[in-house]
């Protein structure tokens, strides 16, 4: 079942396209990482799934409750933290509000800061603020848009470790990030760039994506002539020193094929791991 069903969504500013003919699914108890450089159409994309901007085609949401946390988030500047996190419980009609409320303070370090105007936080306390305010209600789809910019790292970890755990509760969670090591932490990842999905698919299927498959690194003992045994059979391989670097992208040959054809003049292997950074810089023409 899918939490989010987005059907050839266009959203236009005059004659300008910020995304079009967008198809989008956000299945339900996953974790989707919506990617791209900035003017991509990820924040836009976000806003015409909630209904702030006018839009074509079709979006489903099939949740009860939604949590939405913008990157410039809409708090109450002239209220403390504390009291923003009230308005937002009672607004919302939550059930054991101060509980509720002293779990997310602490989850968020902002117990000591409870009575501080939000207008006095710095930008980073103000995202951790949001995010609580974003959480009071316990929403079963978090629709979260660059949570923890400003953030410092090991409170990034502490927000990630708390969205993996809502995760395994059956929460959706629709994220966007520029940080690579969250980019991996998703299950599912949609790479946009000029306002289309320039590639979808997991972690690892957009690093095979970006290459056309897997880089497998190997030594062998007689390098040219196994150098030579690739090319003969239309592989793609480069050669340094004794060792081969062989893509494998399943269409032409398997990792088990490489030793029927190179046989025993295999010394060693290994799958060379390509990352998340590489592999976007690759599809993004970078």
């Amino acid at each position: 079942m899918e939490k989010i069903k987005i059907e050839d969504l266009t959203v236009r500013f005059g004659k300008f396209v910020a995304v079009s003919n967008l198809n989008m699914k956000v299945r339900s108890g996953e974790i989707l990482g919506l990617l791209g450089p900035n003017g991509a159409g990820k924040t836009t994309t976000i806003k015409a799934i909630l209904g702030f901007v006018p839009y074509e085609g079709k979006v489903e949401i099939n949740a009860e409750k939604i949590g939405w946390m913008p990157q410039n988030a809409p708090l109450y500047l002239n209220l403390t933290v504390e009291e923003n996190l009230r308005f937002f419980a009672e607004a919302y009609g939550v059930k054991n509000a101060r509980q509720k409320i002293e779990e997310l303070l602490k989850l968020v370090e902002l117990e000591k800061f409870r009575n501080r105007l939000v207008r006095n936080l710095s930008g980073g306390m103000k995202q951790r603020c949001a995010f609580a305010c974003a959480m009071v209600h316990e929403p079963d789809l978090l629709i979260l848009d660059e949570p923890t910019a400003g953030v410092d790292p090991k409170l990034r970890k502490s927000f990630w470790e708390y969205f993996e755990s809502l995760n395994k509760e059956g929460k959706t969670i629709l994220i966007t990030t520029h940080y690579m090591d969250e980019a991996e932490k998703c299950q599912r990842i949609v790479l946009m760039r000029g306002g289309e999905i320039l590639a979808e698919g997991s972690p690892e299927d957009i690093k095979r994506k970006a290459l056309g498959g897997e880089i497998v690194k190997v030594k062998v003992a007689r390098a040219e002539d196994a150098f030579k045994k690739l090319k003969s059979v239309g592989l793609n391989a480069e050669l340094k020193g004794n060792e081969l670097s062989v893509l494998v992208d399943n269409a032409k040959i398997r990792v088990p094929e490489l030793f029927e054809i190179l046989g025993n003049d295999i010394l060693e292997l290994e799958i060379e791991r390509e990352t998340l950074e590489n592999a976007f810089l690759r599809l993004l023409g970078g």
